[in-house]
């Protein structure tokens, strides 16, 4: 956001054009601008009332007001900007996913949380290392992604995306087979295609899911 505003430094931007810059085609709450806002003003020593770098116009919008020069500028690519140049990350962060992917392929199983406020870019995060990361040679990717409300209902809803994922992208075969003998409930739950079911027909007949059971059979998948 700072960035934006000092791109535009010579005029006034509102809310509306912050939005739609910063977090086009996603809804975010206006509320949050001014918790950027604020955040920014104390990193800088900024005061509202006496406003040396961002001055408020109620209601309308925001402005830098700081003199500007350029200094020493930075090479892209010590960003680690992505080709589109439309998003970048911080260089060690990204540095540390890919060491840690690099442990994932030796069989060492890593676990990545990322956290923060919504609307900070931690899905674009995601996409951009999963891009990076398919480009690599003999290497399988399957995603699933929670959604707001499914919990109660579908308890291992993307996992199962995930697998579903894996089947279409296997075309069935040998993953029908695998979970067919590993975790027959688990692939009773996954939604694919009439041709992957006939080839998974061997799952049918098994005892209703359980959630135990459904851990049970994965960890025996996982641990194949």
């Amino acid at each position: 956001m700072l960035r934006y505003l000092v791109e535009h430094a010579d005029r006034l931007v509102t809310q509306d054009e912050i939005l739609g810059a910063l977090w086009p085609e996603t809804y975010v709450n206006p509320e949050v601008i001014k918790k950027y806002i604020l955040g920014i003003r104390k990193a800088l020593g900024d005061r509202h009332d006496k406003p040396e770098f961002i001055e408020t116009f109620p209601r309308r919008g925001y402005q830098f007001v700081a003199s500007i020069s350029e200094v020493n500028p930075v090479a892209p690519s010590d960003l680690g900007v992505t080709p589109g140049g439309k998003w970048s990350v911080a260089k060690p962060l990204w540095l540390n996913w890919t060491a840690t992917l690099g442990e994932a392929l030796k069989a060492q199983r890593q676990v990545i949380f990322i956290t923060g406020e919504a609307g900070i870019g931690k899905t674009t995060l995601v996409d951009e290392f999963h891009q990076a990361a398919s480009r690599r040679p003999n290497l399988r990717i399957i995603r699933g992604q929670c959604v707001e409300g499914f919990g109660g209902k579908e308890a291992y809803y993307p996992v199962l995306e995930a697998l579903g994922q894996w089947i279409r992208d296997a075309g069935g075969g040998s993953v029908v087979h695998t979970l067919a003998r590993q975790a027959p409930t688990w692939l009773d739950s996954v939604p694919f295609t009439g041709k992957a079911r006939t080839a998974g027909s061997v799952a049918k007949g098994n005892p209703r899911a359980t959630r135990e059971r459904m851990v049970r059979e994965f960890a025996r998948l996982w641990n194949r």
